[in-house]
């Protein structure tokens, strides 16, 4: 959060989560019936989801690759780690639908990625 001094607005500031995933392959239809149900008759419980772990914009975009295809998603929040963990580890029904949508397609657990001690940082740059 930052305030101007002269004006006294405050200004978030909002940061992106962006995950990258191989797609399976075959299963770029099955992607797009998922987001599809999202979008439709479970729109209510996903925008309810995003606002419980502070989510103001998703983006999903599948990247066709000479051998595969790519998943970038990207989530804008204000707290990106604590979005992830929130979607990673909440109980509600929702969250727990998503998380076996996103093991199923994938082939992998979402809170078994999720940062901590056995990553290793080997880059970074900046002020």
């Amino acid at each position: 959060m930052h305030t101007e001094k002269n004006t006294g607005k405050v200004n978030y500031l909002m940061g992106q989560l962006q995950i990258i995933c191989p797609l399976r392959p075959g299963t770029q239809e099955r992607w797009r019936r998922f987001y599809q149900t999202v979008e439709g008759s479970r729109r209510d419980q996903f925008e309810a989801s995003c606002q419980q772990t502070g989510i103001t914009q998703v983006q999903v975009r599948l990247a066709q690759l000479l051998h595969g295809e790519l998943l970038l998603i990207t989530l804008t929040t204000q707290e990106p780690q604590q979005a992830l963990q929130g979607l990673a580890t909440s109980e509600c029904q929702f969250e727990r639908w998503l998380r076996g949508q996103f093991q199923d397609l994938l082939g992998w657990n979402m809170q078994d990625v999720l940062p901590g001690p056995h990553w290793d940082l080997i880059f970074t740059w900046g002020p």
